[in-house]
């Protein structure tokens, strides 16, 4: 809370007889968790789309996407960008190519404020 932005964040949303002290703490305790990524129109192409879907009990300071071929290798890693008319979901532009992308691995990692990371993955069918 030294940081006076971040306080300010948590001010913000005080009720009753609460301080930002203790809604850093909740938030420091509690990790954001990946709800969902919505990979149908992934087809291994620059310029596919992918949707997470993250939550946290304050807020969700960043989101990113890596993409596993069907070996294992890393093929892209890269940061979703949040949607502002829906806090929750976060969109990932595909960068690289990906040929038989069925079998691939794609993983979303949540960070909130705080550091604390919530991770999902899902195989591409």
């Amino acid at each position: 809370l030294k940081d006076r932005e971040l306080k300010a964040m948590y001010q913000a949303v005080v009720k009753g007889g609460q301080r930002a002290f203790n809604i850093a703490m909740r938030d420091a305790l509690n990790a954001p968790v990946v709800k969902s990524i919505q990979a149908e129109n992934y087809q291994g192409h620059v310029g596919d789309q992918i949707i997470v879907r993250a939550t946290d009990d304050f807020k969700v300071a960043d989101v990113v996407v890596s993409i596993y071929n069907k070996a294992g290798n890393l093929i892209e890693e890269g940061n979703a960008v949040i949607q502002e008319d829906d806090q929750i979901e976060w969109l990932y532009i595909v960068q690289q190519e990906n040929p038989g992308h069925v079998g691939s691995k794609i993983v979303a990692a949540a960070t909130d404020l705080p550091g604390n990371n919530g991770l999902l993955s899902l195989f591409v069918s």
